[in-house]
């Protein structure tokens, strides 16, 4: 009666390998399928992506459906065409960023806005970590530059255009420098007042 407990028994295992086999080549196909959603991804007109092979710089993907076979090469997707505006002054916050100081020992209060956008993804993500806060602090350096050269009574009146005409061309040769993949679109200098 034993050994025909063991036939019994014998007979279970011979059905599961069966079972797994199938639960295999479902769990393969499933596996395959989150491969493929992993590694084809969609790249809109307005974008374009970098991709890295093992994390390093491999190629730049094309508009529209692209295969990166995950996990040995990713994607990164970025908007280039988009513009950002980033806002530098006193109307920021209370910490005063928009007081400069004139050549003729005066102080004026300078809100502006740098807009921009990306002109090269792979220089974007391998050169800056924050482009955010490399546009602010970029932007603010070099309006303070200007402002330090240039008197109280043109930033009032008459230069307002031209300060923000320099300002864009050199944050654009600033960022060029540093290889940043950025393009400064314009500068809006809201105010320059003295402050109050």
């Amino acid at each position: 009666g034993g050994s025909g407990g063991r036939g019994g028994s014998g007979g279970d295992g011979g059905g599961g390998p069966q079972i797994s086999r199938g639960m295999i080549g479902l769990g393969l196909v499933g596996a395959l399928v989150l491969w493929g959603m992993s590694s084809f991804y969609t790249v809109r007109p307005e974008e374009q992506s970098v991709e890295l092979f093992l994390g390093e710089f491999s190629s730049v993907g094309n508009p529209g459906l692209n295969f990166a076979p995950w996990p040995l090469v990713t994607a990164e997707v970025v908007n280039v065409t988009s513009e950002r505006t980033e806002t530098i002054g006193s109307g920021r916050g209370a910490g005063g960023d928009g007081l400069m100081l004139t050549t003729d020992a005066n102080i004026v209060d300078i809100d502006f806005q740098v807009v921009w956008n990306v002109n090269d993804p792979a220089k974007l993500l391998f050169n800056l970590r924050d482009p955010q806060v490399t546009v602010q602090a970029v932007s603010e350096a070099v309006m303070r530059e200007i402002i330090a050269a240039t008197n109280l009574a043109p930033i009032l009146n008459r230069d307002r255009g031209l300060i923000a005409d320099t300002a864009r061309e050199n944050i654009q040769a600033t960022l060029d420098e540093y290889e940043s993949g950025i393009t400064i679109v314009r500068v809006n200098l809201d105010t320059a007042d003295p402050p109050s």
